[in-house]
């Protein structure tokens, strides 16, 4: 690999290692990006039918949420936003609630009429917190995670927000949308800049990092496994199955995402792009739309990852790597795969904007 005349590598084009790139380059570096795929983008990367002009979600539904001002101003600087916001429906028993946890599905479900300041004594009744936990979240955890409905602590419960309004925004979270013009353009704006050169189709590899001269720093946002040839053993991932189907309808769901938590229906979630964006109007009307429904599995090598599994093992995993990761003090690593943690695209954006590139 020619790396001659760069200052900086960024191996993985998801927006993490974009954020960097595009960093490194405003400080005046030369920045070398590669990314393995042959497009940029990582798993927000997106695709637009040629029949209905609906923006697919390739590696299912993303949407920019944040409350961080820093993240919000710097990704408007690219991309403007259209103001989606991003409701859930949950499914259950032939009938459709609204997630999260409030007003809305607690008066719905129990057939009820609570005032605000009802709901906390209501929810407080242990039977009531078990029949919301049986109907909305055990069946749906087991799916998404491989476990036993007897694995999942009804405590759980506990721990889930109940919001005693009938606000049914899914995010708390002051700024969302998608871009306007797509999440790939987001990308490729980030990436346009004199001081950087993108290489899709190229792998980064531990030989390549041994190669590079003492100067050259490695921004490595790939499997921190992978880099290190799975020595110690691949971590533990939760991947995901799409199984997508142009319909002759134009609305089938009448919303994004709606949750199948019943354990008798094997997917997880059904996606209905063309509802992300509400103002193209010539695509909300359009007789056809496309669904597609996703499929929580366990991952093996040669799958995509998505969630990382969080546990002691897991954990214990990761530091025998990230001591390997110690010997090399022009690689740093960071996004989604290479920390082994589940990153909402704002918070890659912080720990990219964060992140000290002297």
């Amino acid at each position: 690999m020619t790396t001659d005349g760069f200052d900086a590598i960024v191996a993985g084009a998801g927006i993490w290692g974009c954020t960097v790139a595009r960093r490194l380059a405003e400080a005046g570096r030369r920045v070398l990006v590669l990314e393995k795929r042959p497009v940029v983008g990582g798993n927000v990367r997106c695709e637009t039918d040629p029949a209905t002009g609906i923006e697919i979600h390739t590696y299912g539904s993303h949407i920019f949420h944040t409350h961080l001002p820093e993240v919000w101003a710097f990704v408007n600087r690219f991309v403007s936003f259209n103001g989606y916001q991003h409701k859930v429906i949950a499914r259950h028993a032939g009938r459709h609630y609204f997630l999260p946890l409030g007003l809305a599905l607690i008066n719905g479900f129990f057939g009820v009429e609570l005032t605000p300041a009802e709901v906390p004594a209501f929810m407080a009744d242990e039977a009531r917190g078990r029949a919301i936990f049986d109907a909305f979240f055990r069946n749906y955890t087991s799916k998404q995670w491989g476990k036993a409905p007897e694995e999942i602590d009804p405590s759980v419960i506990k721990r889930v927000p109940v919001r005693a309004t009938y606000d049914v925004n899914y995010f708390n979270d002051y700024w969302q949308g998608i871009p306007s013009e797509g999440y790939n353009v987001l990308f490729d704006r980030l990436l346009a800049h004199a001081n950087i050169e993108v290489r899709c189709g190229t792998a980064f590899s531990l030989a390549d990092l041994s190669a590079l001269p003492a100067g050259v720093k490695v921004y490595y946002s790939g499997p921190i496994d992978a880099l290190f040839g799975f020595r110690h053993g691949p971590l533990p991932w939760r991947t995901l199955r799409f199984e997508t189907e142009r319909v002759a309808c134009a609305d089938v769901q009448g919303t994004s995402v709606v949750n199948y938590v019943d354990a008798d229906v094997p997917w997880t979630r059904q996606h209905e792009y063309k509802h992300y964006h509400p103002e193209r109007k010539d695509v909300m009307a359009h007789p056809e739309t496309i669904v597609c429904r996703e499929y929580s599995e366990a991952w093996k090598p040669g799958d995509e990852p998505y969630y990382p599994v969080n546990d002691a093992a897991s954990a214990e995993l990761l530091a025998k790597y990230q001591e390997e990761a110690k010997a090399y003090p022009n690689l740093v690593i960071g996004g989604r795969l290479g920390a082994y943690r589940y990153f909402d695209m704002d918070k890659a954006v912080e720990a990219a904007l964060k992140l000290n590139i002297e």
